[in-house]
């Protein structure tokens, strides 16, 4: 099961066992008034001690069922609170490597830029994508570049191939989308069966 599956089976079943549990809480509520009730109408005590045995069983079986949901809900959660740090950490992880990885390459293009300013300013002809390279990078150089090859106009000149010219453009997943879409490590909430979903999950803490 991936990830953002598992996250929305338990969203949804937190949702529901919420508002199961708001259900008994205000039965229980009731109950109870009803409770203070026939102990303020005491006209009978026969009947009003039968009816409180009733309601106070009925308070007990309430009780219990929303202590039951109540540990459900917080078993939830946590699993939950599993998925996100797990989803958290592969984002960080992905984004981290991306940055890296677009780090090396800015410095890697900054040297290319250098050398092409070098190249043009001995008075080499260079390929137009790589002077426009150089102009995005840094315009005072490319301009610096051009000045000095005026100086270089009797030397020898080479012409140079690009150097991207084998170079694809890098193009990066989206650190959310693999986050959501990596397998969890947790399962489905209890009792939950997610259509389609994988059910090969990592080892449950």
């Amino acid at each position: 099961m991936k990830i953002g599956e598992a996250q929305k089976a338990y969203r949804e079943q937190l949702s529901f066992l919420r508002g199961q549990r708001s259900d008994y809480v205000k039965q229980q509520e009731e109950n109870r008034k009803k409770m203070e009730e026939v102990g303020k109408n005491n006209t009978s005590p026969g009947v009003t001690l039968e009816l409180s045995k009733q309601y106070m069983e009925r308070d007990k079986e309430l009780q219990e069922k929303i202590e039951e949901l109540s540990g459900q809900i917080k078993k939830d959660e946590k699993g939950l609170d599993a998925l996100i740090e797990q989803e958290v950490g592969i984002f960080n992880s992905v984004a981290s490597e991306q940055q890296a990885d677009a780090m090396k390459k800015y410095f890697q293009d900054m040297i290319k830029c250098m050398e092409i300013a070098r190249r043009i300013s001995k008075g080499d002809k260079v390929p137009a994508q790589d002077e426009k390279r150089l102009m995005d990078y840094d315009m005072d150089l490319y301009q610096m570049a051009h000045n000095m090859a005026a100086f270089n106009m009797d030397e020898k000149h080479k012409e140079w191939d690009s150097l991207w010219a084998d170079e694809e453009e890098t193009e990066y997943e989206d650190p959310e989308e693999v986050a959501a879409n990596a397998e969890a490590a947790v399962g489905a909430p209890e009792g939950v069966v997610v259509e389609g979903a994988s059910q090969e999950t990592g080892s449950e803490e």
